[in-house]
C-alpha cells in the first residue's frame, strides 16, 4: 500500500519555488503493469522527475506529454496500450501486455502546491491521507484533475464539495484499501461506478510509512535497520547498552533510544509502531520487551531464534495468546546477517500488506 510518497515529498521540497509541477497519476490498468492505480509521479519544467510509472520505459515519453500540460495548463489523459501498437511498444522496450491509464495535471504555485504541502505535513505527523481526484466529468464545477484531500484528523484541502465527498466515502473508519472509484454527482457517494452521476472520482489512500521498532541494537540489528531505511520506512531502535544505543552506528534517519526493556513504553510511543522485532539475544530482556509490547501489540511482532525459544518467551512474558512470528523472517535460506535482514524486512512487508510472501511463480525447488 505504500506509494513512494516520501520520495515525492522530497522532490517537491527541492522544487517548492518552481512556478509549477506536473502530477502524473495512474488512474486505471488492464492486465500486467509495473505500477498499480494510485501510483504517482512529479515532473518539473526542466524535465527532472521523481516516482516511477513503469520500469523506466514510459517516463521519457511522459516528459513529452508533460511539456504540453505545462504549456496549456489543461489536464490530459494518456493511455499506453502495450499490446496495441507493436512499433510503439518495442521502440519503448515494452512487452508487458498491459494497458495503463494516466492523468497528467499541472499544479501551480502557490494554490496547487497547497495539496503537496498538505500531504507533506499530514504524513510528517503520521496522519494518513485520502486524496480525491476527478478522472472524468461533465460538471464544470468539478473538472477533470480537480483534487481534494482529507487526513485522518479530518483536516481538509481543496473545494468543500469534493472534501465532503471524500469524507463521506471514508466515514466508516481507516481505509483498508489502496484506491477505489465512486461517482460524483450522485445522491449517494458510495454508489456503484455504473450508476448515474456527473463523472468519476478516484479515491487514493496514502498511509504514513511503516514505523518499525527493533528491540536490541546489537551488530545484527545494523543491517536490519539499513534494509528498513532502504525501503524509506521509519526505524526506531531500543537498547539499554550504551555501546550499542548510538545513532552513529546506524543508517541515517534511524532513531535510537537507550532504555531498559521494562521501560520501553516510556521511551517509545508504541501506538505509532507498526511492527517490532525483538533481537537483544538475552532471554530475560527479550521477555521483558515482549511483555511491554503485548500491552499494545503492533500488527507484527517477531523474535529471533527457533520456535521453542519463541514459545518460552511467550510463557515468560505471560502472553501466550499473542501472535508472534518466530523464527522471524521468510524462509529464503538466510544465514548471514545481511540475508537475515532481507528475510525479516520481506516478512514484515508481506504481513503489513496482507500477503503471505509466497513465490509469484511458485517454481519447483526440488532437486
Amino acid at each position: 500500500m505504500h506509494l513512494g510518497t516520501n520520495a515525492l515529498i522530497r522532490f517537491f521540497l527541492q522544487h517548492r519555488d518552481d512556478t509549477s509541477l506536473v502530477l502524473v497519476t495512474v488512474i486505471g490498468i488492464e492486465g500486467s503493469t509495473y505500477r498499480k492505480p494510485g501510483a504517482m509521479m512529479l515532473i518539473s519544467e526542466d524535465e527532472q522527475y521523481e516516482g516511477m510509472i513503469s520500469g523506466g520505459c514510459l517516463e521519457g515519453d511522459l516528459l513529452h506529454h508533460a511539456s504540453k500540460v505545462f504549456e496549456t495548463g489543461t489536464a490530459s489523459l494518456v493511455t499506453y496500450d502495450m499490446h496495441a501498437d507493436e512499433q510503439l511498444v518495442w521502440s519503448l522496450g515494452l512487452g508487458c501486455d498491459g494497458i495503463i491509464h494516466l492523468l497528467l495535471q499541472r499544479l501551480d504555485n502557490p494554490k496547487g502546491f497547497e495539496f503537496l504541502h498538505f500531504l507533506q505535513k499530514s504524513l510528517a505527523a503520521r496522519k494518513g491521507v485520502v486524496a480525491g481526484l476527478v478522472t472524468s466529468s461533465v460538471n464544470e464545477d468539478m473538472a477533470i484533475g480537480s483534487l481534494a484531500m482529507v487526513n485522518s484528523d479530518d483536516q481538509t484541502a481543496g473545494p468543500e464539495l469534493m472534501t465532503q465527498l471524500v469524507s463521506q466515502a471514508t466515514s466508516s473508519g481507516k481505509p483498508d484499501w489502496r484506491y477505489r472509484n465512486i461517482r460524483h454527482g450522485d445522491s449517494d457517494s458510495d454508489s456503484d461506478r455504473d450508476g448515474d452521476g456527473d463523472g468519476d472520482l478516484m479515491l487514493i489512500h496514502v498511509p504514513p510509512y511503516p514505523r518499525v521498532l527493533l528491540c536490541g541494537a546489537g551488530p545484527d540489528a545494523v543491517p536490519v535497520a539499513r534494509q528498513l531505511r532502504m525501503l524509506d520506512w521509519d526505524c526506531h531502535l531500543a537498547d539499554h547498552r550504551p555501546a550499542f544505543a548510538r545513532e552513529d552506528r546506524f543508517a541515517a534517519g534511524c532513531v535510537v533510544s537507550q532504555t531498559r526493556p521494562e521501560a520501553l513504553d516510556d521511551a517509545v510511543d508504541l501506538a505509532e509502531i507498526d511492527a517490532a522485532v525483538i533481537m537483544s539475544h538475552h532471554l530475560e530482556n527479550d521477555a521483558a520487551y515482549l511483555r511491554v509490547l503485548a500491552s499494545s501489540p503492533p500488527r507484527y511482532v517477531g523474535v529471533l531464534g527457533p520456535s521453542a525459544r519463541r514459545d518460552r518467551l511467550l510463557k515468560m512474558a505471560e502472553c501466550e495468546g499473542l501472535e508472534v512470528f518466530g523464527p522471524v523472517g521468510l524462509d529464503i535460506g538466510a544465514e548471514m546477517p545481511e540475508a537475515i535482514a532481507l528475510a525479516i524486512a520481506a516478512e514484515i512487508h508481506a504481513v503489513l500488506n496482507r500477503r503471505d510472501g509466497h513465490s509469484l511463480t511458485n517454481p519447483s525447488l526440488d532437486g
